[in-house]
Formats: C-alpha cells, structure tokens, sequence
C-alpha cells in the first residue's frame, strides 16, 4: 500500500504585513559552515587573547621592573580582555532571547518567525551553541511547512556539529524530525540510520512515543509487519498518550500491519479505533496509506 501522501506547495508562506519581500533562501551547507566556523574562530580568538593578556599582566614585573612604565602595557593587556568578549556576549544574548519568541511563532505565524531566524543569522559574531540552536528553530520550520528536503538537509547538518551546553537538548528534537523527513521522502536507510541514533540517545517520554509512531511506520514501509504488529497492546497503550490525529494515524497504521499480516480481526478492531479517533476527511487519507501525519512536535518552548 502506497505510504506517500500528496505533497502540498511547497513555496515559503508569503511575508506578513511588515515583513521583508524576500525570505530566506533554501539552505547552503556551504553557508552554514561559515558561519559556524566564523563564530568557532572568534571564540577561540578571544580565548587566545584573553590567555595572552592574562601573560603580559603577569610576565610586567620581571620585564619591566620600573612600575611607572608597567601601567601603560597592562591596562592596554586588561582592556583586550571586554573587548574580545563583550562583542560576542552581547550578540548572543540577544540570539538567546530571540529564540522563544521564535518557537512562539513557528506554528501560527510562519512568515514572522522567518524574519526572526533571518535576522538572528545575520548577527556576528554568535557563539556556536545560539547559531546551533537557530539552525534548529529554521528546522523546524521548514518540518511544519512540509519542506522535508530543507528540514532533512538543516538537521543532518546540525546533528554533525558538536551539541554542547544549551545546544545539547535540541538533539532528540533533531533526530525525531530527521526520521520523519526522511519517511516522507521514502529515504529508509536515512530514516534507519536516524532511528537507530534515537535508540541510542536518552528521550523524554514524550519522545520516546514519538519514535515509537516513526519506527511503526519505517517497519510498514520495510514490509516487516510483524514487527510492526510487535509489541501491539504497549504501542496502543502509548499512542493513547498523543494528540487524536496522530494517535489515530497510528492505530491505522497497526490495522494495515494487520491486515498485510494476515490478521483480520485485530486489523477490523484497529480500524474502528481509528475512525473514533479521526474526522473523515483524515480516515479517507488513512485508509490509502497516506499516513504523513506529522508526529513530530515543537519541544517544549519551541511552539
């Protein structure tokens, strides 16, 4: 059974009252690099420069013994240090408090949180944890907006960098969405690979519900019903747990296993479940196999 929904247009929303004519471009690895190699490099300038003048402080009395000639070099030495650093303190607080009013508009006002991500990839210089974590917002974005080429592409290039400090929690989220837009665009070994990297990553449990619904499905697409089928009543009991649409999307989804399994009356009783859970209009799309309705949602903040 056909697992492809029909794609919707693809084009970016159209800009809001006040926003800019054009909005961002689809996304250039190459560009993505840059800018995080940039504020790579200009932290680790700071740093070498702070050490360096932290030395001349130090190093003043055995070279110049005379205190009247050490007061120039070491307050020119002490002034390097506010200098390196308050140029990229101060952009990336203002990234950092850019960010929940981001998510705030990501799933009602798409258009605005564009112009918000544009705007915040366009400070310098950036610490590499806020630009990891923009990156992550224009994600999830384009995952709402069904760009899963865009989505898929922006997660696999986050998930390479190093997800430290407040970056760090934003790697479920990412592998979640890796998933899903690899499923929609019928790419199994990369939604195989993504799902295996969740199996390994410590998930909240409304994540670890979320993986389950993306592995019921990847195992559907394989042709492997009996493992979609296995462990049936847990799965039931947990999409029990998600929003009606996706609970229901994964009780249509276990009736299909069914079915293809050879077992009529658990794929009949799962069916009737569904119905309960989805309007019409959704059921119709279900019971042709489109079952990309998104599982994936904003962490908590995002949206």
């Amino acid at each position: 059974m056909n697992d492809t929904a029909p794609q919707p247009d693809h084009a970016a929303d159209p800009p809001g009252p006040g926003a800019p004519a054009s909005l961002l471009l689809p996304i250039d690895p190459a560009e993505f690099h840059r800018q995080v190699a940039w504020g790579v490099g200009y932290q680790r300038i700071a740093l070498g420069l702070t050490v360096a003048a932290i030395a001349v402080v130090l190093m003043l009395p055995l070279l110049l013994p005379d205190q009247d000639a050490q007061r120039l070099p070491a307050l020119l030495a002490v002034l390097v240090v506010p200098a390196v650093w308050v140029p990229l303190s101060m952009t990336t607080t203002r990234v950092a408090r850019a960010l929940p009013m981001i998510g705030a508009a990501l799933a009602g006002r798409p258009a605005e949180a564009e112009r918000m991500i544009r705007e915040q990839l366009a400070r310098k210089p950036v610490m590499r944890w806020a630009r990891l974590l923009v990156y992550h917002r224009l994600a999830t974005l384009r995952h709402h907006q069904r760009r899963f080429d865009e989505s898929a592409t922006i997660c696999q290039l986050v998930l390479q960098q190093p997800l430290a400090g407040p970056a760090a929690s934003a790697r479920p989220h990412l592998l979640l969405m890796l998933a899903e837009a690899q499923l929609c665009r019928d790419d199994l070994p990369g939604a195989y690979r993504a799902l295996d990297a969740l199996h390994r990553t410590r998930l909240s449990l409304a994540d670890a519900i979320q993986r389950l619904a993306l592995q019921t499905r990847y195992a559907l697409k394989a042709g492997d019903y009996d493992h979609a089928l296995a462990h049936g009543r847990r799965k039931v009991e947990l999409a029990e747990l998600m929003p009606a649409p996706q609970c229901g999307a994964v009780h249509a989804m276990l009736a299909t296993a069914a079915h293809k399994a050879g077992r009529p009356e658990l794929a009949t009783w799962l069916w009737e479940r569904a119905e309960l859970l989805c309007p019409p209009q959704l059921m119709l799309e279900l019971r042709r196999g489109a079952f990309e309705v998104e599982v994936v949602v904003p962490q908590d903040g995002d949206a």
